[in-house]
């Protein structure tokens, strides 16, 4: 299948360089591959739409999982008891563990876009 023509008035046929330091470099490839585009696309997308491209979802670790499936498995508990009309004693150390779960694990999500100001 052929690649689709183009419009003149679209094609991309100049050049423009700019200068960045290596640690600008390096934070602009890391964004350009959170972003799972490349680097010019990235710059591009900023300047002319006024944002970044939508980060594609971290992958998350066995470990990160096993907490999700816990805090399903707790909610759910706690929900089917809320419904019954039972409140089952202690139910605020409970929701204050599930909270410092969910705490860490938005952490662990979202470690990698830390460093991005213009969101």
């Amino acid at each position: 299948m052929a690649r689709p023509k183009v419009q003149p008035s679209e094609k991309r046929s100049l050049k423009i360089t700019f200068r960045v330091t290596e640690k600008q470099r390096q934070r602009l490839l890391t964004l350009a591959d959170a972003c799972g585009t490349k680097p010019g696309d990235l710059v591009r997308t900023k300047v002319f739409k006024g944002h970044f491209p939508a980060t594609r979802m971290p992958r998350i670790d066995e470990e990160t999982y096993v907490e999700l499936k816990k805090i399903g498995v707790n909610l759910n508990q706690l929900a089917r008891q809320a419904n019954s009309g039972k409140f089952p004693f202690g139910i605020d150390k409970t929701l204050t563990a599930l909270l410092r779960q969910e705490e860490k694990i938005i952490r662990l999500l979202l470690k990698d876009d830390s460093g991005s100001e213009d969101r």
